[in-house]
């Protein structure tokens, strides 16, 4: 579904059947109480951008030889060709965070959550496809200035391997709301 004027409303209308958590620990006590593995978190703020670099700027031999099983058993390649596909999956060198600040009962509270989204992903190839090694400026002006000017959203999720871990799964940043304008009357 696209973005822009219609699909934004399009998406939106599906995800208002999802509960929007403002408090991380509510979103958290809801997955424990009820097993929930995906939740929308609207923080109040988000205050960073961290780019960390990951342990392994490359496949480990036991996550090559996993990839490698899970291409055979949906393959129609030969081993040859397969371990040609696995060297050309790229593994990003750096895992991304967003610092948040959201509000519970009590307090201003913060958290650290990781963003596995694939657009992120493909935001940093791009990035450092368009600007080598000067990738990081206008990657950081996308997450840091354009969508945070939209009325961002996460969509969280856990995984399989760790279910007591929220992840960010993708980013929602449909345009801000326009306030009503009360010039306006209504026809009815």
């Amino acid at each position: 579904m696209k973005a822009g004027k219609r699909g934004w409303p399009a998406r939106m209308a599906l995800l208002a059947r999802q509960p929007v958590y403002t408090d991380f620990g509510a979103m958290e006590q809801t997955r424990l109480a009820q097993g929930n593995t995906l939740a929308l978190f609207k923080p109040n703020r988000i205050t960073s951008l961290e780019i960390k670099p990951t342990k392994n700027a490359d496949w480990t031999p036991d996550e090559r030889t996993k990839l490698l099983q899970m291409q055979q058993q949906n393959s129609l390649f030969d081993a040859e060709e397969d371990q040609r596909q696995v060297r050309l999956l790229e593994k990003i060198p750096f895992d991304f965070y967003y610092h948040c600040e959201y509000q519970t009962a009590d307090a201003q509270q913060s958290v650290r959550v990781k963003l596995v989204d694939w657009e992120v992903c493909a935001l940093y190839r791009n990035t450092r496809r368009q600007h080598g090694s000067r990738w990081e400026a206008p990657f950081r002006d996308k997450l840091e200035r354009d969508l945070l000017a939209k009325d961002l959203m996460l969509l969280m999720g856990t995984m399989h391997r760790f279910p007591d871990q929220w992840l960010g799964v993708s980013l929602i940043y449909p345009p801000m709301p326009q306030p009503e304008d009360p010039s306006q009357s209504t026809l009815f």
